[in-house]
């Protein structure tokens, strides 16, 4: 009698293709998530990974450039912060590019803060 495999299932091409196009496409995120695909634990995690990396940028991207323009009406000296959203945005679409390669390579990584809670939605 054989026994079972204890290494885990690899997923396929097409599931490694949408898990990592869920990254910089937050939609396809959402679309795993309203199908039948979500029962698929790589699916579903890769998911909801992505799709609260997305909210996290736009919460706070969103709220940073609050922020700098409220600073920027107090005193303009706060004008030179104004440079660095375009540089956190370079940050984002590099670590969002490397999150999609890791996903499509068919890896389970955590992302800092993200992951813990895609992990907690996600089991």
């Amino acid at each position: 009698m054989q026994q079972p495999s204890m290494q885990p299932m690899q997923p396929s091409n097409e599931n490694r293709l949408l898990a990592a196009l869920g990254y910089p496409f937050g939609i396809i995120a959402i679309i795993v998530l309203l199908t039948d695909m979500k029962n698929n634990r790589f699916m579903k995690y890769h998911a909801v990974q992505a799709l609260l990396f997305v909210v996290a940028a736009i919460v706070v991207f969103g709220g940073a450039s609050i922020l700098i323009g409220i600073l920027t009406q107090i005193s303009l000296a706060f004008a030179f912060f104004g440079f660095i959203i375009p540089l956190a945005w370079l940050a984002w679409i590099i670590l969002t590019i490397y999150y999609a390669v890791q996903a499509y390579n068919g890896k389970m990584f955590s992302i800092p803060v993200v992951g813990t809670y895609a992990a907690r939605y996600a089991p």
